[in-house]
């Protein structure tokens, strides 16, 4: 009898076991099903402003919302002190436009926000006017107005992105129109092209909208007392604001799940489509809704692919071109440097008491682990100089590049700031010249107009040599590896929408310079040097997942970046004899082109298991560089070599560099210092004793703007 209690109490305990997992696979399935659907947020009342709201439409960067009704006849217009936040809204303005509508339905914008739409039942057409102050609708003179008949009981209105077409949604036929524009955002000018068949039972239409890009439409069904009978159909579009059969699949829909009994109106959405806004026009109220990814409205539609919003791939193609960058800067300052050897011969070329300051994170990490023993106004180049063999000589450089690669139909523009410093040190061995150097960079790009940036902090170090000092055929060569840590940042249109991550890298890269040079002396002194260059990189970037809004949060999975570039030019070179020094000037010109290179994106919603994917960095690049550079050489030991370059990357945009190097050896009791910052700040000082008294020259530079520069001099003296 006690077996038979055991055992019965351990099939009554397998019994709710398989019970309780099957209730809990149940919950896990319905929870995942209704993520995918719609999620009540807040409502905000507006029945003192309007009874029966029709329509609702948003300023792009959601600090405005505006409403109309059928029963105040008015447009109003309401504050958002948080962008697309409905119960932050205070009302602004109000405008009464009874006398030319008095049933409005809907309400819309052009492109840029000079004109309002309002789509009205009273004429069964659209009224609009001009707005001298773009989305304020007190700058309206109601009497202004000019209106197209439309006909057919119209209850809602949409635009595409560039205003050539106009959508009208028909109450009277049921269905959906679609009108060319010859004239962009004017309706007289309509010609009616498709329509798609929106059947109604028992409900009638009541708003019309679409998803940033067109692949998606969705059409607004009201009825009173009934949720189920108010419903959002969504549509896809095969072809972008295309409502042809053969474009437009019904896909599902949604039916409100508040607690009230519906009666919705309108539609909108914040701009990153991951919130969508409804009027509930039985108890007059703005509803506000979060979606599971960008206008995902019914549980068996998808998600828009990420890949669509041009800050992603700004953000993704802004990772590529700073990890090629980098990667380029940090062969580019060792190939200086080995031309700055045979140019010189070895002479003058140390760096032992220039004092070189670059105020950034990681270098400044750097600093600390270098040696202190030595006294704490040197920086790690006089602690390297001071270690080294004698026939080993430390060189700095210093680097600032700025530019902008333009928008694209895919990709949003990306404005490049950077600044790098390399530490080196080479010796000169029967004619061979090989060395190492150590390169730390800060690179800022700023993505789109909205606030997305990419900022990375990288570090390499290579090894490089040349051939020959003195022979005229030469080749020059550079390999080295570098770490990458890179800070990512997402930003919507309005900033309510913040997505960030962080992500490692690691990088191999090389390059091989060709080149022989030719004496000039027939109407001036001058070498001319051909030249043949191939670069390459390989990049691994770690896997990373945003935090921040989760219904826009992506993850991306590890990600390779190759590169392979191969360049021609010619480097012309002059020496102009000055009393105590030499300047030498040179001019370069060069064409490179890149093939070979590739990148493979792969991400999803962190609230979706989809996958997207798409091959970046693709596309044959084409580069002209034109650079013109100057060095001063001082017969007491002084030399400084400048740079600028200017990159024009066909169809992209452009790459300005500046570089400097500086290199002394001590005569006299003279100092020099130079910092960058990352704010592109350039602070260069020169102290020097004499006798009793110090002369200090100091001069100031902000790159970022022109018009901020500071220098002064001063002189002395310790009584």
């Amino acid at each position: 009898m006690f077996n038979l209690i055991k055992k019965n109490k351990r099939l009554i305990i397998k019994g709710v076991l398989k019970l309780k997992i099957i209730i809990i696979l149940f919950g896990f399935f319905f929870s995942s099903l209704t993520l995918a659907e719609p999620t009540f947020i807040a409502d905000f009342d507006i029945s003192s402003d309007e009874a029966s709201a029709t329509g609702i439409t948003f300023k792009p960067d959601g600090t405005k919302m505006y409403i109309t009704g059928i029963g105040a006849d008015r447009i109003l217009q309401y504050n958002l002190t948080t962008a697309f936040d409905i119960t932050s809204a205070t009302l602004e303005k109000s405008v009464l436009i009874r006398d030319e509508e008095n049933k409005p339905e809907d309400v819309k914008f052009n492109s840029d926000g000079t004109v309002i739409f309002i789509l009205g039942t009273n004429n069964d057409g659209i009224d609009r006017w001009s707005l001298s102050t773009p989305y304020d609708i007190g700058s309206i003179t109601v009497a202004d107005t000019l209106f197209t008949s439309i006909g057919g009981d119209p209850r809602g209105l949409a635009f595409n992105n560039d205003g050539t077409k106009m959508f009208i949604l028909n109450q009277t036929n049921t269905r959906v129109e679609e009108y060319n524009l010859s004239t962009p955002y004017n309706p007289d000018t309509k010609t009616l092209t498709n329509t798609l068949t929106n059947a109604t039972s028992g409900n009638f239409h009541q708003g019309l909208g679409f998803n940033a890009d067109g692949s998606k439409m969705f059409v607004v069904k009201s009825r009173g007392n009934s949720n189920a009978d108010n419903k959002i159909d969504e549509y896809a579009l095969s072809t972008a604001f295309d409502i042809s059969s053969s474009s437009a699949t019904l896909t599902g829909t949604f039916s409100p799940t508040h607690s009230n009994a519906e009666k919705i109106s309108g539609i909108a959405f914040d701009s990153s489509g991951t919130k969508m806004y409804h009027i509930n026009w039985g108890d007059d109220e703005v509803r506000e809704y979060s979606l599971t990814c960008p206008f995902k409205v019914t549980s068996s539609s998808t998600c828009d692919t990420p890949l669509k919003n041009k800050d992603v791939r700004g953000v993704v193609d802004a990772q590529i071109n700073t990890a090629k960058n980098f990667a380029n800067d940090s062969s580019q300052s060792a190939l200086k440097r080995l031309t700055i050897l045979r140019a010189n011969k070895g002479y003058n070329t140390n760096a032992q008491k220039v004092e070189l300051l670059f105020q950034n994170e990681l270098f400044n990490k750097i600093s600390n682990n270098v040696s202190s023993s030595a006294p704490t106004k040197l920086n790690p180049l006089h602690q390297i100089q001071k270690s080294l063999p004698e026939n080993w000589a430390a060189w700095t450089e210093g680097s600032i590049r700025f530019g902008k690669i333009g928008d694209s139909s895919l990709s949003s523009a990306q404005d490049m700031d950077s600044l790098g410093i390399t530490v080196g040190a080479d010796k000169i061995d029967n004619d061979k010249i090989v060395g190492v150097a150590l390169r730390v960079g800060y690179s800022d790009v700023d993505v789109g107009t909205f606030g997305s940036a990419v900022d990375t902090n990288a570090l390499s170090l290579s090894v490089y040599g040349s051939n020959s000092l003195d022979n005229r055929n030469f080749l020059k060569h550079v390999f080295g590896v570098s770490y990458l840590d890179t800070n990512i940042l997402r930003v919507y249109e309005g900033q309510s929408v913040k997505n960030a991550g962080s992500r490692k890298g690691k990088q191999a890269f090389g390059s091989l310079n060709f080149g022989r040079e030719y004496e000039y002396s027939r109407n001036f002194d001058a070498i001319i040097t051909p030249t043949a260059r191939i670069d390459g990189s390989y990049t691994t970037l770690d896997s990373y997942t945003e935090s921040g809004s989760a219904s826009s949060a992506l993850s991306f999975n590890k990600q390779h970046i190759r590169s392979l570039m191969a360049s021609l030019g010619v480097l012309i070179d002059r020496d102009y004899n000055l009393e105590n020094s030499t300047l030498k000037s040179r001019v370069n010109l060069e064409y490179g082109k890149e093939f070979a290179s590739d990148s493979h994106v792969i991400t999803k919603y962190v609230t979706d298991d989809e996958a997207f994917d798409y091959r970046a960095n693709q596309k044959d690049l084409n580069i002209l560089t034109a650079g013109l550079g100057f060095d001063f050489v001082y017969d007491q030991g002084l030399t400084i070599r400048t740079d600028y370059q200017r990159q024009k990357i066909f169809g992209k945009g452009f790459i300005n560099e500046l570089f400097l190097s500086i290199g002394f050896i001590s005569r006299k009791k003279t100092e020099f210092a130079l910092g960058l910052d990352e704010d592109m700040t350039s602070n260069f000082k020169i102290s020097k004793a004499l006798d009793d008294f110090d002369l200090g020259f100091n001069l100031e530079n902000d790159f970022s703007n022109q018009e901020n520069y500071d220098a002064n001099l001063s002189l002395s003296s310790k009584f």
